[in-house]
């Protein structure tokens, strides 16, 4: 990326926000992972891919191992990078936050870039499925930090949260 495309997606953001989060919100409402899988789609995600990972996310929320299932998704011949990207972090998840959180935080993250960035910022074709994976991790790792990090804040309390250090 360069330093201008840097400074004009800096400019754009709280744009590229609002249209992320309306592109999530309404599909949220479809209430199905598959329909938040199918989305993946623009980052190369196949149907085969969409069946292996909706297994995964079954998994993750019952709580079971989700090991095999990573394996799989990832030795798949021309596993794609975002599909593989969801498996290795929901594998790595462990006990500090739940798989299932960890899971959404994977898509909605994934989907969140497909939703906003790519579609107002032309991030050039061949880029999107990393952009995608990093977006799946930040998802992930926002969506098992946050509820420590309010846990934090009502412990300290939101004035001395917001002061200076100390």
């Amino acid at each position: 990326m360069t330093s201008s495309s840097a400074d004009d997606l800096s400019r754009e953001a709280g744009e590229l926000f609002d249209s992320g989060r309306r592109r999530i919100f309404d599909d949220v409402g479809q209430r199905r992972l598959h329909y938040h899988l199918l989305r993946l789609a623009a980052a190369g995600v196949g149907s085969d891919e969409v069946d292996d990972l909706r297994e995964l996310g079954r998994l993750a929320f019952a709580d079971l191992d989700v090991t095999a299932q990573a394996k799989r998704i990832r030795e798949r011949p021309g596993a794609g990078a975002l599909a593989v990207a969801i498996a290795g972090v929901v594998e790595r998840a462990d006990g500090e936050a739940p798989r299932s959180r960890v899971m959404l935080g994977a898509v909605l993250g994934a989907y969140a870039v497909l939703g906003g960035t790519v579609a107002q910022n032309r991030i050039p074709r061949e880029e999107i499925p990393g952009a995608a994976a990093l977006g799946a991790v930040g998802g992930a790792l926002v969506a098992s930090t946050l509820p420590v990090v309010l846990d934090g804040i009502d412990r300290v309390g939101l004035p001395d949260y917001l002061g200076p250090a100390g």
